[in-house]
């Protein structure tokens, strides 16, 4: 099948959009039984997995679970101390380029099991050199964060906070299990950060929900503009990560998107066409340093906790509960190891990078000719003069990037960059 087939065919399937692989079972014959090694990456980013939540929203594609009792957040938190430990001393030295707490709600511990994840990040700040334009981030809820933990998480030098909203609507969230903070929560809970010293509060909001219009989604806009953010994440809803029927067409979802685009730069907001992340800053692309190193240099990352990815320019790794229904009988291990590590060609390497990339709507030739040991533009022609002869991507330098008229179909442009396998 050529690719303006693979093009067509694909133009308004629901499962192509940023997931790679699109089937898990694809990598099977990549599994390996040994660790990722990270012994020869100079450069690498942490991510840290908190799968503790008050409430379970069925949107959620991630592992979590509700939250246990005190003891077993402690042992989960020891545990995860010592992984960390274990790899920096296995690893020395390198240089720490980007550090993610999330999850799940990591602010959804008890106020003491908090103050004992941020001593587990002020001693990898402790153990470790950081890069210039290191920018930590913690992902938050309105309903889950105090002000002591606010103080806590500025006091331990992060500057970054993730608040989940989704929707405003309260009849759209209620379909999806998730509580709606008030107007007045979250104003407290903005002013509060700040007060406390965080510089940049980022507020997730997602599309494609079930009930969602463009009406309920101009609601959305009105919260943005009165709580001014300094960041705005917009994620649409991947049914195909959660076994469940899409709740509107490509084309909706087309028009979702550009509603947000045009009225975030009304208020001010950056952002190129297609990218996911807009900033009130126009140089820091919305994003901690973790998640800016992984969609433009496809930086190697070290994930721990539970069901936490890894990935270097070798291979991807997922540590035991990746697949596991209930993960509270695995909190008590003595250590969250990987379970499944695949050892990867350079083209599925290549592939899962532009999958990230994606986020961006946009991805850089000189990193995909890194990865794929060859060059990029010879190894993709003939994905690379369609894209362009179609106007469905443009070419500035080394860099493709989505056009609006690609982005309607976003998946299927991207995808045809993937690896063969997953035609």
């Amino acid at each position: 099948m050529n690719v303006k087939q693979l093009f067509e065919e694909r133009k308004s399937g629901n499962q192509w959009n940023t997931s790679y692989p699109v089937k898990p079972m694809d990598w099977n014959q990549f599994r390996i039984s040994a660790p990722l090694s990270f012994s020869l990456d100079h450069e690498l980013s942490m991510y840290v997995h908190i799968p503790f939540c008050k409430q379970l929203c069925t949107f959620c594609e991630y592992t979590r679970t509700l939250c246990p009792e005190d003891n077993l957040q402690t042992f989960y938190l020891k545990t995860l101390l010592n992984d960390i430990d274990r790899f920096i001393s296995q690893n020395k030295p390198f240089i720490l380029k980007g550090f993610d707490i999330g999850g799940g709600t990591p602010t959804a511990l008890t106020e003491e099991c908090f103050e004992q994840l941020m001593s587990v990040y002020t001693y990898v700040m402790a153990q470790t050199s950081q890069a210039t334009d290191f920018e930590p981030s913690i992902e938050s809820t309105f309903q889950t964060i105090s002000e002591s933990k606010l103080r806590l998480i500025a006091s331990s030098g992060i500057q970054r906070i993730s608040l989940g909203v989704q929707s405003s609507l309260p009849s759209i969230t209620s379909s999806a299990k998730r509580m709606s903070a008030q107007l007045s929560q979250m104003e407290d809970v903005i002013d509060k950060a700040r007060q406390a010293g965080i510089k940049k509060i980022n507020l997730d909001f997602m599309y494609g929900l079930k009930n969602q219009t463009i009406q309920s989604l101009s609601k959305d806009l009105q919260l943005i503009k009165h709580l001014h953010p300094e960041q705005v994440t917009l994620y649409e809803l991947r049914t195909n990560m959660i076994n469940e029927s899409a709740h509107t067409t490509v084309s909706q979802r087309y028009e979702m998107y550009c509603l947000f685009y045009d009225t975030l730069l009304e208020l001010g907001y950056y952002a190129p066409f297609g990218q996911n992340t807009f900033s009130l800053n126009n140089y820091d692309m919305g994003l901690s340093s973790y998640l800016r190193n992984r969609m433009v240099n496809c930086t190697p990352y070290k994930g721990f906790g539970i069901s936490a990815q890894s990935m270097n320019t070798n291979g991807i790794s997922y540590n035991i509960g990746k697949n596991q229904s209930s993960i509270i009988d695995l909190i008590q291990e003595e250590t969250y190891k990987e379970e499944f590590t695949y050892l990867l060609p350079h083209n599925e390497v290549a592939s899962k990078y532009l999958a990230i990339a994606a986020y961006s709507g946009a991805f850089s030739l000189i990193t995909l000719s890194r990865l794929l040991h060859s060059d990029a533009n010879d190894y993709y022609k003939e994905q690379i003069n369609f894209c362009l002869e179609n106007h469905l991507l443009s070419l500035d330098k080394n860099i493709l990037r989505i056009t609006r008229n690609g982005f309607k179909y976003y998946g299927a442009v991207f995808s045809l960059f993937y690896f063969p396998s997953a035609s």
